[in-house]
């Protein structure tokens, strides 16, 4: 007999438990750069295709077999995601200047880049103006409106943040363009440089992450500026662990933010959309910015 498909509404728990929460800072607290690095070595996906990966919950390196279960014991089934993505990518920094978009309170990328070897710098637009951004700090900035010289960074890389940025809906400043944000990134990166961007799909953002319009994303960074464009699909085979669904809260916005998709497709979405984390990575070239 079958049993019924278990599912994880988005809109179910908004507030971590404080057991929740402190479960997330002592592991942020704690990582270690060399327990990740035995944890994610050799290849920890699947390769559907030359620029494409996957990992699905029960190849994950995060599931526990035994228990049935993922290991990461805190956050949504997305956040799980986020953890052990950025464990398998940010473990060796060693002497990279690092730069994070939207860097907000979550600190395990931090932690990672400065543990093992590199130095991070932070922007965000919702730090006061005040409080310029530094290298080595955190400070106000914009993704379309970097504060730092050409040629700085090693690495940058936003998370949970690329969604925002074209954003209509509760934006507290006009949407930025993508192709703006993009070249400023592409200016402060070092030839050979790399950058890492992770997003929800069909949750919440720009139209084109609620729809999961993966085509139109990579698209974005098929430009002269970037090389060796990489998608991660972490969890959209979820199996066999929960349906993880977006929530009502989530479809309020969507009348504000979707306006280039037809009703049917977004209806479909509504009824049988699955929550998973897009990673899409990426060097850069030679090619100078205008």
């Amino acid at each position: 007999m079958l049993l019924p498909e278990k599912r994880y509404d988005s809109g179910a728990v908004r507030m971590h438990s404080k057991r929740e929460s402190l479960r997330k800072r002592l592991h942020s607290a704690t990582v270690s750069p060399t327990r990740c690095a035995h944890k994610w070595q050799g290849q920890y996906w699947q390769q559907p295709s030359a620029d494409e990966r996957s990992v699905s919950c029960a190849t994950c390196r995060s599931f526990d077999s035994h228990k049935q279960r993922c290991s990461i014991n805190f956050g949504t089934p997305l956040r799980k995601c986020v953890v052990s993505s950025l464990e398998a990518h940010f473990h060796d920094c060693a002497g990279e200047e690092a730069l994070e978009i939207g860097f907000g309170r979550f600190k395990l990328a931090r932690n990672l880049i400065n543990r093992s070897g590199g130095r991070w710098t932070g922007v965000d637009p919702k730090q006061p103006t005040s409080r310029p951004a530094r290298l080595g700090t955190g400070g106000h900035g914009l993704a379309d409106a970097l504060p730092f010289a050409s040629q700085t960074f090693d690495r940058v890389f936003g998370v949970q943040s690329i969604e925002h940025w074209g954003q209509r809906a509760g934006s507290q400043r006009e949407p930025a363009k993508y192709e703006d944000c993009l070249r400023e990134i592409a200016r402060v990166t070092k030839p050979g440089g790399r950058i890492y961007f992770d997003a929800p799909i069909h949750l919440h953002g720009n139209e084109i992450f609620i729809m999961g319009d993966v085509a139109k994303i990579r698209d974005m960074f098929t430009t002269a500026y970037w090389r060796d464009v990489n998608i991660e699909r972490w969890r959209e085979n979820h199996t066999p662990l929960e349906r993880y669904e977006p929530s009502h809260k989530e479809f309020s916005d969507w009348p504000v933010e979707i306006v280039s998709y037809p009703d049917n497709e977004i209806k479909a979405i509504r009824h049988n959309g699955i929550i998973w984390l897009l990673v899409i990575t990426a060097s850069r070239s030679e090619v100078p910015v205008e």
